[in-house]
């Protein structure tokens, strides 16, 4: 399918929750002009920790250099699991450009970790990804004995102070936007698809690649779309 503009957020290869192999599914299924990755596509944070890789990671950033060689301009947003890039500033090597955020067609696109305060704590933004990772790993345990709940998912939407800090995640994101004259923000980081207007600026949040395999599509004709694959109840 030809599109425009694809944008995927937070793979976290290195992860073990990473569905690598259900995204090169689809980006098989996509001829996009321009693919933003935004943010956290490795998962530097666990790759520090223990080494773990699959066979299905590599063939994902092969179909991803496949992309670039045949013209497909790829914009790399750096995020707060993959921050060690944002060391080397903005950066092009061939059709790949590594950047920490970018203006595209009206949005503000960006991987949103610079506006979570929790984030900006470093140590216990680290001890938030322990606990997300057991939870997930607990999650698959589950699965085996036919449990459908998902205990991550319960954390991040069914406590009160994480609504809360979504609210705010998102509010802060669309103010941001305002401030470069766009009218919509894309983003990631919470692990959260979403498509909406705040305040007159629509947000949409790519999701994830761990849990709700969602992404966002500019069609031909310049239109938006959330397109929820799949996701845990």
């Amino acid at each position: 399918m030809k599109v425009k503009s694809l944008f995927i957020s937070d793979v976290h290869i290195g992860s073990k929750g990473c569905n690598a192999k259900e995204l090169l599914e689809i980006l098989k299924g996509y001829e996009p002009d321009r693919l933003f990755i935004v943010g956290d596509f490795i998962d530097g944070w666990k790759l520090q920790r223990r080494h773990y890789w699959t066979q299905d990671y590599t063939n994902l950033i092969r179909k991803i250099l496949s992309y670039s060689k045949n013209g497909t301009e790829i914009f790399y947003v750096t995020g707060n699991h993959d921050d060690f890039l944002r060391k080397y500033g903005q950066i092009q090597f061939g059709n790949i450009t590594l950047v920490d955020y970018i203006v595209y067609n009206g949005y503000y696109v960006t991987h949103g970790d610079k506006f979570d305060g929790v984030v900006q704590l470093g140590w216990l933004a680290h001890i938030g990804s322990f606990f997300y990772e057991f939870a997930m790993d607990f999650d698959r345990l589950m699965k085996k004995f036919g449990v459908r709940r998902s205990l991550s998912h319960m954390l991040k939407t069914k406590v009160k102070d994480a609504v809360k800090f979504i609210t705010n995640f998102e509010n802060a994101l669309v103010r941001e936007a305002n401030k470069y004259g766009c009218k919509g923000v894309i983003c990631g980081h919470i692990h959260k698809p979403e498509d909406r207007y705040i305040d007159g600026v629509r947000y949409m949040n790519c999701g994830d690649w761990l849990e709700n395999n969602s992404y966002i599509i500019e069609d031909v004709e310049g239109d938006f779309e959330l397109i929820l694959n799949k996701t845990i109840e």
